[in-house]
């Protein structure tokens, strides 16, 4: 077993693991993200005591073995827990930004800034709702900080500019956007019109910071337009759909996620 490390972490998912341990994965501040077993911890009163719930920022103590699938982890002290990310509401979009920061990350692989994209989204979403603009802007810094970032100001195939163009598609095999013209040519049966006020949209929100991203509203039909472009843009480089999704459909009529 190698030396001690430690990082601030956030939990992403927690599930039992035989009779009294925790399997456990958090993004990492250090090393991004991490899974790791958290022996004891059914039972623990100390080592993690109200540490391991989603949501929650912890101090990590760990330690990683060459070859081993699994971090050992030795304790965690609790920074910040869930709070009112457990109302309902607040609990269905705060599962959908830890589902989408899990499926979009691998381990091993540290994404630098993201650790704080997602600690200020939290932060954002304890102190307030989860609207559209918030929504769509932590997609967007998702999306970038993970190399994902969508092509919004040209077509994705012929490179024509898309500033003033009507409308556009998005190609959810490739993840881009294309013209109207390169739309016409190739089998495009699945392609998904956006209009071009939507992408103008889009785009202008791409550098908004977090704090300021729920005042900004989506005007007429864009909020919808939105949700559905970005909710076929994600779901082009998920490995499996979002069970949180799901939850807000339950909970609203009217989703501000795709």
């Amino acid at each position: 077993m190698g030396p001690s490390e430690q990082s601030e972490a956030i939990v992403l998912r927690t599930r039992a693991y035989g009779e009294s341990d925790k399997i456990v994965t958090l993004l990492t501040a250090a090393v991004g993200k991490l899974t790791g077993i958290a022996k004891g911890a059914k039972n623990s009163r100390r080592r993690f005591a109200n540490c391991l719930d989603p949501f929650t920022r912890v101090h990590l103590h760990y330690r990683t073995r060459a070859g081993a699938s699994l971090a050992f982890m030795d304790s965690c002290d609790l920074l910040d827990p869930p709070g009112v990310l457990s109302e309902p509401m607040k609990f269905a979009y705060g599962s959908y930004l830890l589902e989408l920061v899990d499926q979009l990350t691998i381990e091993g692989q540290p994404v630098p800034d993201l650790y704080g994209l997602l600690a200020d989204a939290l932060d954002t979403l304890r102190g307030g709702p989860a609207t559209a603009g918030f929504l769509r802007v932590f997609e967007l810094r998702l999306l970038y900080h993970t190399g994902y970032a969508p092509q919004l100001r040209a077509c994705g195939r012929c490179r024509a500019p898309l500033q003033g163009a009507e409308r556009a598609f998005l190609d959810p095999a490739h993840a881009d956007v294309v013209c109207v013209r390169c739309s016409a040519t190739g089998t495009n049966a699945a392609l998904l019109p956006v209009a071009g006020p939507t992408l103008l949209a889009l785009d202008g929100l791409r550098n908004v910071p977090l704090r300021d991203a729920r005042s900004r509203t989506l005007s007429g039909t864009a909020a919808g337009d939105a949700a559905q472009f970005m909710g076929r843009l994600l779901a082009a480089h998920l490995p499996r759909p979002l069970r949180s999704v799901k939850l807000i459909a339950a909970l609203t009529s009217t989703p501000a996620v795709g």
